[in-house]
């Protein structure tokens, strides 16, 4: 009985990652991913190193979390931060001018 306990979730895993496996969460996200990397070689936007470059001399910190998402037509960088003094930012960058558009904050207390 041991050994199943051990095997299963290793088949389990080879499953995932075997053609014709189970979705991913990666799977979903493909197209956005395509779109963003087709935006990115015809020149729309820019880099994601470009505006982290920017989000790290305005908000220094550690980043946590970063999005690329589509809004009414325009791309934008969204890049989620704690940041030195202990804040919990969220930065949204138009990603093709790199303009700061809106940015939200809170402290570790939820503040």
């Amino acid at each position: 009985m041991r050994i199943i306990r051990l095997v299963l979730p290793l088949l389990i895993m080879l499953a995932g990652a075997l053609p014709g496996g189970p979705a991913t969460a990666d799977d979903y996200r493909r197209p956005d991913h395509d779109r963003a990397r087709t935006a990115l070689r015809e020149g729309r936007v820019l880099p994601l190193e470009e505006i982290m470059v920017r989000a790290n001399a305005d908000f220094p910190g550690e980043v946590l979390d970063v999005e690329f998402e589509e809004e009414h037509g325009r791309f934008l960088y969204e890049i989620k931060k704690i940041t030195t003094d202990g804040h919990i930012m969220k930065l949204e960058y138009d990603a093709a001018t790199g303009a700061l558009l809106k940015t939200e904050g809170r402290d570790r207390a939820g503040r």
